[in-house]
């Protein structure tokens, strides 16, 4: 691929892993054989979107199973969290010394489904408290991704069906830091994780929604 496509960095969850293209030791999802028709790496969001966009692919820093605040799962530790993670792969460092255009942040799944505080959006003056809440977490998140990475058009994908005030938090805090919210809809799923199709469908709104 040309090296002067727009590069691109994702931080994820499960939603967005495939074996093979993780950082070593992020947890994975797929392939798995509760979706059977995901046996492809070419057929994830993320694959399809960068066949689309021609992007090139600077780091999938994603990990199945890992929450955005650190009221993380009891089989993860602290570090696995979205807000630990970003300082090692989105930092102003780059990765490898490069750094991406454009950066997509896929998280919050994980962080509903098992029942984290919502709490409300917090802008500053976080504290290991706060951030064990879903929303002054998210907060957090964009205000670190924004300020090391003002080269970057920042997206934050924002899954179905979260909990009651969980999705207007997200889009308002986006909407603070100058951070494009793509809210999914729609998605064709099995076990709770998107199948070939609902991959498809994401695929296809993320890019309908990028500049």
């Amino acid at each position: 691929m040309d090296k002067k496509a727009r590069t691109l960095a994702i931080l994820g969850d499960s939603y967005s892993t495939f074996e093979g293209w993780l950082p070593e030791g992020n947890y994975i999802y797929y392939p798995n054989e509760n979706v059977p028709d995901m046996t492809r790496a070419e057929d994830t969001w993320w694959q399809l979107l960068i066949a689309k966009r021609g992007f090139r692919l600077l780091i999938n820093d994603s990990s199945s199973g890992t929450t955005v605040s650190t009221s993380v799962r009891p089989e993860h530790v602290i570090t696995d969290a979205f807000i630990m993670r970003m300082k090692n792969s989105l930092s102003a460092a780059g990765v490898n010394g490069e750094k991406p255009d454009c950066i997509l942040l896929f998280g919050g799944t994980n962080d509903g489904w098992t029942d984290v505080p919502v709490g409300i959006n917090q802008y500053a003056d976080w504290t290991d408290a706060d951030l064990k809440r879903i929303l002054p977490a998210f907060c957090y998140m964009l205000d670190y991704v924004t300020n090391q990475n003002p080269q970057a058009e920042i997206a934050a994908i924002v899954n179905t069906e979260f909990p009651d005030g969980m999705t207007e938090g997200m889009r308002e805090a986006c909407a603070h830091y100058n951070v494009k919210c793509i809210l999914l809809h729609d998605i064709s799923k099995v076990c709770g994780h998107p199948d070939r199709q609902g991959m498809r469908q994401i695929a296809e709104q993320v890019d309908a929604a990028l500049a």
